[in-house]
């Protein structure tokens, strides 16, 4: 499903107060947040929900993006920051609700959005093999997947949805230093009530 908002929400860069060991990326680096979804079919714009949320705070830490599509157009994405996570519905059989993090391009997860192959032919994993032949350099990617339940167009987004988006909002200081100071993460899954969900320990532990 290739069917995403057009526009971007304003990008934003403030630090976030009683966090000081979050505030600052290693080397200065920035970490962008890209939602990505169709926030008419239900729990499928849980991505686009998240960055417009985070966007109305005006204090993550982060610049925001809402990507409309995929294609040859994330490279231009590419270049914008030197960490990227993409934050996208997933179907991957798991109970709605769940919170998946992942280093793309990932075996395990695809993420709706970006995974799914356009009318062009093209989605994530084609965008970064052309950048590769391109010579260009390719930033590092993550993924925060949520399972979604119902994506029927004009649905509702599910309890289950709207849950993981609050912790989600909530924990993006914890999300913002495991971005910026892990080159790889591997796959991790937090069930609906998981609260380990990233929050100080669980940083720690992956740092």
């Amino acid at each position: 499903m290739t069917c995403l908002p057009k526009g971007d929400l304003n990008a934003r860069q403030q630090e976030v107060s009683g966090h000081s060991a979050l505030k600052h990326g290693a080397n200065g680096r920035r970490l962008l947040i890209v939602g990505c979804g169709n926030p008419a079919a239900g729990d499928d714009g849980a991505g686009i929900e998240i960055v417009r949320r985070l966007s109305s705070l005006g204090d993550c830490g982060c610049d925001l993006r809402a990507e409309t599509a995929s294609g040859v157009g994330l490279l231009d994405v590419f270049s914008l920051a030197d960490v990227i996570l993409f934050v996208d519905a997933v179907t991957s059989g798991g109970t709605p609700g769940t919170l998946y993090l992942a280093s793309l391009p990932s075996k395990e997860l695809e993420p709706r959005a970006l995974g799914s192959i356009s009318s062009h032919g093209w989605g994530l994993v084609e965008a970064l093999k052309l950048a590769h032949a391109l010579g260009r350099t390719v930033p590092r990617l993550f993924l925060l997947g949520i399972e979604a339940g119902t994506v029927a167009q004009g649905a509702p987004r599910s309890a289950a949805a709207e849950q993981a988006i609050a912790l989600v909002v909530e924990r993006i200081p914890y999300l913002r230093s495991l971005f910026l100071t892990n080159n790889s993460i591997g796959t991790r899954s937090f069930g609906p009530n998981d609260r380990s969900f990233p929050g100080i320990a669980v940083v720690d532990h992956l740092c």
